[in-house]
């Protein structure tokens, strides 16, 4: 199965930094959208086939479980 994670990620983060971030964690960068629609934040959505995975990738960004998909 596959889980998705979707959230905005700091716009001074660089996409490089991000996919480090993800890959270090056991899941990817799965799209990535500069500056976010109000030009702000990153708009970032990560995915694991691996729910610890992704699970620890919230835990690290302070998000709850619920927003994974």
């Amino acid at each position: 199965m596959k889980y998705t994670l979707t959230t905005d990620i700091d716009y001074n983060t660089t996409k490089s930094e991000i996919t480090l971030f993800a890959n270090t964690h056991g899941c990817k960068l799965s799209k990535f959208k500069i500056n976010g629609p109000a030009g702000g934040n990153h708009i970032c959505e990560f995915s694991s086939n691996n729910l610890d995975f992704i699970q620890e990738l919230c835990d690290q960004l302070e998000l709850p479980y619920s927003k994974i998909i």
